[in-house]
């Protein structure tokens, strides 16, 4: 645990507890520990870390329960709840038009970042991908489409890209099974993926952009066809 220095500062208290929680060094539903414990281990003041901890209950991290303590929340689950608060109108049109916008910035971004390690690690999502369409093995197929997908998406590094395509996803699972049984579709996913791979091992970024596009448009067109949406 790291000693506060400046120890008017409870910014600096709150950063300490976030980032203990975010490491899984307490874990969720663990109780943290007393007050005068979080006092002399960070060298601050009762006031400053009751204020801490009424923060980070209002970031979504802890939860104070009467007579009992915090306690740590399942903060990414809270925060994606209210990220999502007051989008219950959302539809599929506007999920596969965020996902066009959001893979393409993304995949441009992962051509240039990723490792050869990561470019031979989606070329085997890709044979298997291949294999699973040969065996018309659906389940497998909507599995390594994700992972193709948001493999890519981890190449970029960035954190928030990542976690706003990972709530984007939860939207998408409900109707992809649809989407996959439709033959044709389905078949024509392997091309284009075969496609993108190529930009990484080439290292294309530009072509990649482009052909991310070119894929996500075919297959929301064929969204709109099964599902009516516009």
């Amino acid at each position: 645990m790291k000693e506060i220095q400046r120890t008017s500062v409870t910014d600096a208290v709150v950063d300490s507890i976030r980032e203990m929680i975010e490491s899984g060094q307490w874990a969720v539903g663990e109780k943290l520990p007393p007050e005068a414990v979080l006092c002399e281990e960070l060298k601050v003041s009762r006031t400053c870390v009751r204020e801490a901890i009424r923060t980070l209950r209002a970031l979504k991290y802890v939860d104070l329960r009467p007579g009992k303590g915090a306690f740590v929340e399942d903060f990414r689950k809270k925060q994606a709840e209210e990220m999502w608060r007051g989008t219950n109108d959302v539809k599929l049109c506007d999920l596969v038009e965020v996902r066009g916008a959001l893979e393409s910035l993304a995949v441009g971004l992962a051509v240039e970042r990723a490792s050869e390690a990561q470019i031979a690690e989606l070329s085997k999502i890709h044979e298997s991908f291949v294999e699973a369409d040969v065996g018309h093995d659906m389940d497998r197929l909507m599995m390594l489409d994700e992972l193709f997908h948001t493999r890519i998406m981890s190449y970029t590094g960035n954190s928030l890209l990542i976690f706003i395509n990972g709530r984007l996803w939860d939207g998408f699972r409900a109707c992809r099974r649809e989407s996959f049984m439709d033959t044709e579709m389905c078949g024509d996913v392997v091309t284009p993926h075969g496609r993108i791979l190529e930009c990484f091992q080439q290292h294309d970024a530009e072509r990649a952009v482009l052909e991310m596009q070119r894929h996500l448009n075919v297959t929301g067109e064929g969204m709109r066809q099964l599902h009516n949406m516009w």
